[in-house]
């Protein structure tokens, strides 16, 4: 590719605009590229629910979720069938396979809605559905409160459709969902003393109410050659006119609705998932955004809309942003770039100690010239800017810098030599040109794991192999492109050119070892291989973290009640917490979900369960250090003041899950894995930093059964459904008409008075109509309690239940450790009928693995076959592969040292290091066979070892030092990956120095001086 760099010095202008519009297209791409936290990722998961109320939990698992479960089980393309059974529903996620297209989708997922369609009829009686819902997994970009001193929640919730439609008006704004709002009702609160007495039933109500309260076409008359449709009304125009409403009862005359119930217009009870923003009733606006839009854009614009809206209320209104995901982005976009300009001052610091400001300059820019380059391209590949793919240009950092280093110093070399500066650029470029392309290839190929994961995997690894290629692509263009010319612009003539002091004593030093190493290269080699093992002993003892937490201002509160816990309760521990939060200084403000998990603001988000005994809160500090303090003195509050909840207090994970370990039991009998899910949790107990233990199942709940005496139903003319569905409406209440209220269509509802719902000692004065009378309950059946489970979890039509655990003192791994000998006592104990399995992290990193092994193959023969070309060599390739495994050598060392744990992007940090070791090692062979043309075998490997002694501990040095700052102030994200890649490349870059000759003189022997080195 002399080509490229005789273009290059050929028509310096043209570079010189080459150069500009490079810088100006990625500037560009910069400014308006799409930003967000996550990749776009394609939902895979479809929810199918059903409910019937009257089903017992084992009945609704054999008559309702098993047909579901079969027919999802049978459409080709789905992979797993998760079911949850509570409360008389049954809750089914069917995950499709991520070997199925991103274009099958929709084809799939309209199959399930007709298969489950299908199912409809033959359900039992009075279930409800089945619906199938696609739309899960959305992520939100912001969550918005609406509250107001003096506001009703129906009047925040109008408040909120206004707000929505101003919302959609907004480019780039896909859909608006709201949490806490409550329906409105008239309730008709019925008096069983008062009935009894004046004594009537409620047959007159109902009619009265009936036969007025409509709405009826009634015929059309012709006027004027204009047919004229008439209509009939009766509407009750408020609760006042509700209460007048006169009741015509026999033998008592005309009474006034109102003088036989309480009639109030309210929300509804018991209340439907509210929330509350810092104690606040509050009803949320969740705002989710379109694909390729830029979050950091629409952030302003939203943040800016939701301040006009709330100026323009009635004082005492309120909106405010519970999270607000634009900030978050724009901090881990900076961090980027900062690290960017951090390594390009520090590539430019070492060279200038080391080459002078000239060179410096010339190969520090490198840096943005690579970088303005990926920029420009990354859109056309469909990449946006997120968390992924910043991971990708902070590991690729550490691989730009090599190609110019070795460029420009070989160009420094020849200038000494006597060359001058375009004939020095054109042989640097003639020699390095395909030894540069095919160590560029190889750590390209590295990478191609990751493009062949499929799924949402696939998703993830494609943005950031994308763009390693990229940025590799732009290092490699520019160094022989943009380099040479700008190089001949500004390095000193031969006669001024830096002698390079230092690098000479070294080169001497080095001279000296390499030629005892090339007497005893054996004995070299094992000392190598001695080290490397060394280092690969201790990686048992390096912790293992597949994502840290998040160093965000804000936790997590997950409140469990016991179940059957009424939400009424639930929601009085969650406001306590609330208030007690709110009033700490540390604490911006807090938002609690009751009954329901609110909206999905990370993919991380665990969502809570749906259930009255459980609540949701997002806490949000004045800043990370705030947060720290508030967290532990929140642990401490939960302990002492809520003793009878579960509180789990938490911090979001940076990866696409939470850490933890999941322990899942598979079985059929029921009890048997709720007692091992105890025997489990108790295991977990008393380990150090416990902040979730806890299992999906939730043990046993009371449940009343009415045991009916079916020969006083008979004498009333009663049968079971009839005091079933009285009761029923007494305590829940039943619909018996419309309130029309403007645009709004308000149930009106009939329910006992709340002091006859309020205990189970008051059931027994439960009304019951029969035959023109009302009875008590207690008249005609018993209660008996009994208990049944809270709920049931399967897994492809298996029983399981899953303890999960996270400690923020141990590692996943550290904490399966804690517990795995009652693990394995206990699987003794089960038998064979059931499993234990590990999930949770360490399923989901050992997934990772085993899927980045299965791309390995393809990996390893493009390597194997770019380095062929190079070399066309068998033992040369051999040579090179060999210097791989040093990379490992450093690294278990320093992450002891430094107490940093070996993570996902430090997996990708070790490739990333295998690409440049390979690349010396390329470059260096690649010099001794040039040397070998002259020399004999040992004094090739000496000549050529000093020679390249130079580029290589530049190369290390500027990516080393280039790292440090990732590596103090990094954050937990990306100090492990900083600490770990400067580990590992200081200890291979020096083990390679002695490896490389010790090997190639082991495989090549000793040979003559040659015209041509023969490829063998």
């Amino acid at each position: 590719m002399t080509w490229l760099t005789r273009a290059g010095l050929a028509r310096g202008r043209v570079t010189l605009l080459v150069m500009i519009l490079v810088i100006a297209l990625g500037a560009i791409s910069y400014a308006t590229f799409p930003k967000r936290e996550d990749p776009a990722l394609t939902v895979r998961t479809a929810i199918v629910t059903a409910a019937n109320p009257g089903l017992r939990l084992e009945q609704l698992e054999e008559l309702v979720a098993l047909p579901l479960e079969e027919a999802a089980r049978a459409i080709p393309g789905v992979d797993e069938v998760r079911t949850q059974l509570t409360d008389g529903t049954a809750i089914l996620q069917v995950d499709i396979d991520n070997a199925v297209p991103k274009d099958d989708l929709k084809r799939i997922f309209d199959e399930i809605r007709d298969d489950i369609a299908a199912l409809e009829g033959t359900l039992p009686e009075d279930t409800q559905g089945p619906r199938v819902n696609t739309d899960f997994g959305d992520v939100a970009i912001a969550t918005i409160a609406l509250t107001g001193e003096g506001f009703s929640l129906p009047e925040l919730a109008d408040a909120g459709e206004d707000l929505r439609d101003r919302l959609y008006a907004m480019d780039g704004i896909v859909s608006v969902d709201f949490y806490g709002v409550q329906q409105e009702v008239v309730t008709l609160q019925i008096d069983r003393a008062r009935l009894a007495a004046i004594g009537t039933t409620l047959d007159p109500v109902l009619a009265a109410i009936q036969g007025q309260n409509v709405r009826l076409p009634s015929g059309s008359v012709v006027s004027g050659g204009a047919r004229v449709p008439l209509e009939t009304t009766g509407d009750l125009g408020s609760v006042a006119e509700i209460e007048s409403l006169l009741i015509d009862l026999p033998d008592v005359g005309l009474l006034r609705l109102g003088d036989l119930f309480e009639v109030r217009r309210e929300v509804e009870e018991p209340a439907a998932a509210p929330v509350f923003h810092n104690g606040a009733p509050a009803i949320v606006l969740s705002v989710e955004m379109a694909a390729g839009v830029d979050i950091t854009t629409l952030g302003p614009e939203l943040r800016a809309l939701v301040e006009a809206f709330a100026n323009e209320r009635p004082v005492g209104f309120e909106a405010q942003f519970s999270t607000f995901q634009p900030d978050v982005v724009d901090e881990s976009v900076d961090a980027a770039v900062l690290n960017m300009f951090q390594t390009f001052g520090v590539v430019l610091l070492v060279m200038m100690l080391f080459l002078g400001w000239r060179s410096a300059l010339v190969v520090a820019s490198i840096v943005p010239f690579a970088a303005s380059f990926a920029f420009g391209l990354m859109g056309p590949f469909g990449v946006e800017l997120q968390q992924v793919s910043i991971a990708a240009i902070i590991i690729s950092l550490g691989l730009l810098v090599d190609n110019g280093v070795v460029i420009v110093e070989d160009m420094q070399r020849r200038i000494r030599d006597g060359a001058d500066r375009e004939a020095a650029a054109l042989a640097a470029g003639g020699q390095y040109a395909v030894p540069l392309s095919i160590a560029s290839t190889t750590t390209v190929a590295a990478f191609l794991p990751l493009f062949l994961l499929e799924g949402t995997e696939g998703e993830y690894g494609y943005s950031l192999g994308i763009v390693v290629m990229l940025m590799l692509l732009g290092s490699f263009l520019t160094a022989l492109y943009l380099l040479p010319r700008l190089a001949c612009w500004l390095l000193p003539k031969a006669a001024k050119a830096e002698t390079g002091g230092v690098f000479n004593l070294l080169a001497a030093g080095y001279a000296r070892l390499v030629r005892g190493v090339v007497r005893l290269p054996l004995l070299a080699a094992a000392l190598v291989a001695g080290i490397v093992v060394a280092g690969v002993s201790l990686f048992p003892s390096v912790p293992q973290q597949l994502f840290p937490l998040s160093e965000r201002p804000q936790f997590l509160a997950y409140i469990d009640m016991p179940r059957g816990t009424d939400i009424a309760e639930t929601e009085r521990v969650a406001r306590d917490s609330s208030d007690w939060l709110s009033a700490r200084q540390e604490t911006a403000n807090v938002t609690a979900y009751v009954g329901a998990g609110g909206p999905r603001f990370v993919l991380s988000l665990d969502p809570a369960d749906t259930d009255p005994a459980s609540a949701f809160m997002v806490i949000n500090a004045t800043d990370y250090a705030a947060s720290e303090r508030l967290l532990t003195a929140a642990r401490a509050h939960a302990r002492d003041a809520m003793p009878e909840a579960m509180v789990r207090l938490k911090r979001l994970a940076m990866g696409g899950r939470e850490p933890g370990v999941d322990v899942e039991i598979a079985g059929p009998d029921a009890d048997v894995l709720l007692a091992a899910a105890q025997t489990v949790r108790a295991a977990f107990a008393d380990a150090p930093g416990l902040v979730q233990n806890r299992d999906d199942w939730g043990g046993k709940r009371i449940v009343g059964t009415v045991d009916v005496e079916q020969d006083r139903l008979r004498a009333y003319g009663l049968t079971s459904r009839d005091v079933a569905e009285g009761l029923a409406g007494f305590f829940d209440g039943s619909v018996i008409g419309t309130f029309r209220d403007g645009d709004d269509q308000i149930p009106i509802e009939l329910r006992g008075a709340a002091r006859y719902r309020t205990s189970i000692e008051a059931l027994a004065n439960a009304a019951i109509e029969a035959d023109g009378e009302v009875l008590a309950l207690d008249q005609l059946a018993t209660l008996n309690p009994r208990l049944e489970f809270a709920q049931i979890r399967r897994v492809d039509q298996v029983r399981k239940v899953t303890v999960s655990a996270i400690s923020d003192a141990l590692t996943a791994y550290d904490l399966l450790d804690h517990v795995q000998a009652d693990l394995d006592t206990l699987a003794q104990e089960l038998g064979p009928a059931y499993a234990i399995t590990i999930a949770g992290e360490i399923e989901n990193a050992s997934e990772v693995r085993e899927k980045l092994s299965a791309g390995a193959p393809v990996a390893i023969a493009v390597i194997l076959l770019a380095l062929m070309m190079q070399f066309n060599s068998f033992r040369r390739v051999g040579v090179v592969l060999s210097s791989v495994p040093l990379v490992i050598a450093g690294v278990g060392p320093v992450l002891i040292l430094t107490g940093q744990p070996l993570s996902f992007f430090g997996i990708l940090g070790m490739i990333a290091l295998a690409g440049i070791i390979i690349n010396n090692a390329i470059v260096l062979i690649d010099q001794i066979d040039i040397e070998r043309e002259t020399q004999d075998l040992d004094e090739a490997i000496v000549a050529a070892a000093r020679k390249r002694l130079r580029p290589i501990l530049l190369t290390s040095m500027t990516t080393v030092l280039g790292l440090l700052p990732m590596a103090l102030v990094g954050g937990a994200l990306w100090e492990p990956m900083a600490i770990l890649m400067m580990g590992g490349l200081g200890g291979a870059a020096l083990l390679a120095l002695i490896w490389v000759p010790a090997i190639y003189r082991l495989a090549f022997r000793r040979g003559r001086a040659r015209a041509a080195a023969l490829p063998a």
